[in-house]
């Protein structure tokens, strides 16, 4: 068994010890296109002419989050990417390096792809919110959308029990009277039964997200549960002018202190600590499968054994009868594999969970939809 996970924006090979970064194909011929072009255009805009002429240089994009989805259908890896406004799927072999086109549609931004007996399901969306579930030929690039209206649907997984029941991660969104978009919902887990045509709503909780579910084939459901963080937080008045002369206060000796750090290196306050500096020893701004988390901090030193997702992203067991086991905290993604082992990065490490003890596998910052081949 090989593993793969995406790492800041590249896919990686996960080995014991070093990660080996692979290359994929469909970015690597964009970005020689793009070069060859900017030598070809180069003469227009560069020289005393172009400067005369006012001759702007022409804009081409050469960095971004091209790469946005890994997955594997056991043999094969399956990337997505999204360039130039064009999204596609793409089949790879990773010991070869063959690469296979599977489909190109503008404008869409594919995600992960879950493969069971011979079936494909995937999520794919359009601009910013909307994103749903659909079945996928491989063969012929067709799609079979099976989800549809103003929701996020995302992270398929198609049953071990039932290959016509497919779990997912559903997100709603509230609209105010002129259309723009206010707040999302938590995260919920969702299942379709394609015999039925049924939605179900399976699991859901005004407080918390549920994510990335998965089952097993004694019918436990896992997934990452976490505290539901709203995009928007409810006003306290009476409590916001107590505060105000104090966030006041607050406000302009933070601004003082700044500025004394800034042009004299020094902290206006000798005995005390520098919030600034503090604050980044200790925890950072992440944005994290779309949130913003106070990550710890990724230290330098490669013995620290700290993850750097916060502990209340936990990974959940949940029985048939509804009893919750928590197995792992601080999970940033998981792979659940057909043996029960459980493959998870905790935002730093890979890590094998198997009866009950955990492991590293390899040590590699953000690592996403892992995946494995045979």
């Amino acid at each position: 068994m090989k593993i793969f996970c995406i790492s800041e924006g590249s896919i990686y090979r996960i080995d014991i010890g070093k990660p080996q970064q692979l290359t994929c194909g469909r970015i690597r011929d964009y970005l020689h296109a793009v070069n060859e072009m900017k030598k070809r255009d180069e003469w227009k805009t560069t020289g005393h002419g172009a400067q005369f002429m006012q001759v702007e240089q022409k804009y081409y994009e050469t960095e971004g989050e091209f790469l946005r989805s890994l997955s594997s259908d056991g043999k094969r890896l399956i990337y997505g990417t999204f360039i130039d406004n064009v999204g596609g799927l793409y089949f790879k072999d990773p010991e070869t390096d063959d690469e296979t086109y599977i489909f190109a549609n503008q404008t869409v931004i594919p995600g992960r792809v879950s493969c069971r007996n011979g079936k494909y399901c995937f999520d794919a969306g359009e601009g910013a919110y909307e994103r749903h579930i659909a079945w996928l030929d491989p063969s012929n690039g067709g799609v079979d959308q099976l989800t549809e209206g103003f929701t996020d649907e995302s992270c398929p997984f198609i049953s071990r029990r039932d290959p016509d029941i497919v779990y997912y991660t559903a997100i709603g969104y509230a609209q105010n009277s002129t259309g723009a978009v206010v707040e999302k919902s938590p995260c919920s887990i969702s299942m379709y039964n394609a015999k039925t045509g049924e939605l179900t709503d399976v699991l859901s909780d005004e407080g918390y997200d549920y994510m990335k579910p998965s089952d097993d084939e004694q019918g436990n459901l896992y997934y990452i549960k976490r505290k539901y963080e709203p995009t928007r937080r409810k006003s306290n008045i009476g409590m916001d002018i107590l505060m105000f002369p104090y966030r006041l206060v607050k406000a302009v000796g933070g601004f003082l202190s700044f500025f004394s750090m800034r042009y004299g290196g020094e902290p206006l306050r000798t005995g005390g600590n520098n919030p600034a500096r503090s604050k980044t020893a200790d925890e950072r701004e992440l944005f994290v499968e779309g949130n913003l988390i106070k990550a710890k901090r990724i230290a330098d030193a490669d013995n620290s054994e700290e993850g750097i997702i916060p502990s209340e992203w936990a990974l959940i067991k949940r029985s048939p009868s509804g009893e919750e086991t928590v197995l792992a905290k601080g999970v940033m993604d998981y792979l659940l594999l057909d043996s029960g082992v459980i493959l998870y990065s905790d935002g730093r490490f890979v890590k094998r969970l198997s009866g009950g003890t955990s492991e590293k596998v390899c040590r590699i910052d953000l690592a996403n939809c892992i995946s494995v081949t045979e």
